[in-house]
């Protein structure tokens, strides 16, 4: 019994030695961790030396499209007439309005004769006082740019504005003769729908009118 005692005792100081060997033992360094050398640390919100910026959204701009044209159809001399096929454009369902336009002819109506633009209202003061002491009709042009200039009155008679003239003249006092074209209107109807207007239907909307043609062009500002 006494050897089996004496066994316990050497076994539990070996164990004893053991213990004691592995916790005085140094520890083991810890592994490494390696970084990519493009990889940036991380820094604390504070310690970030630039101003941080939201994000800035692009804006889009808007390009026009087919919607700022229309067709015009026309165009006639006769409001009337214009006034029938904006009555057709609204039968078939479209939108359309009357487009007035201001021309001008080569074709003179009137003869305009008058003594240019004097230097001052008195220089054009003396010259009416002279005229009308010979007998002449005339008044002082206060308005555009023949103002300060005298007339003599519009001929529809080319040959009798220039026979004036040439009396004028022959007073002395120097004079000239405007030509004033014709000035009239045109009529046009616009129409909005573009898609709408095909071929077919234009020539549903003319009723056999071939005077008229049609044309694409931007819409009139409303």
């Amino acid at each position: 019994m006494r050897w089996i005692f004496f066994s316990l005792v050497f076994a539990n100081l070996l164990l004893l030695v053991v213990y004691w060997q592995q916790e005085s033992a140094p520890a083991a360094p810890a592994a490494a961790v390696s970084m990519p050398a493009d990889a940036r640390p991380l820094l604390l919100v504070s310690e970030v030396a630039e101003t941080l910026r939201p994000a800035e959204h692009k804006k889009t701009v808007a390009t026009p499209g087919r919607d700022d044209l229309c067709y015009v159809g026309g165009p006639y001399a006769d409001e009337l007439d214009a006034r029938h096929l904006l009555a057709r454009v609204s039968a078939v369902g479209l939108t359309g309005h009357i487009k007035t336009v201001e021309v001008s002819s080569d074709k003179p109506a009137d003869y305009w004769v008058h003594v240019p633009p004097r230097s001052s209202r008195e220089e054009a003061l003396r010259v009416l006082k002279e005229l009308q002491k010979r007998k002449f009709d005339s008044y002082i042009i206060t308005q555009g740019d023949l103002a300060e200039g005298v007339s003599l009155g519009l001929f529809r008679n080319k040959e009798s504005a220039y026979g004036l003239r040439q009396q004028v003249e022959d007073a002395g006092i120097p004079a000239a003769v405007r030509v004033v074209n014709h000035a009239g209107r045109e009529y046009w109807v616009e129409v909005v729908e573009v898609s709408q207007l095909n071929e077919r239907m234009r020539e549903r909307i003319q009723a056999g009118d071939t005077e008229i043609s049609w044309e694409l062009v931007e819409c009139s500002p409303r």
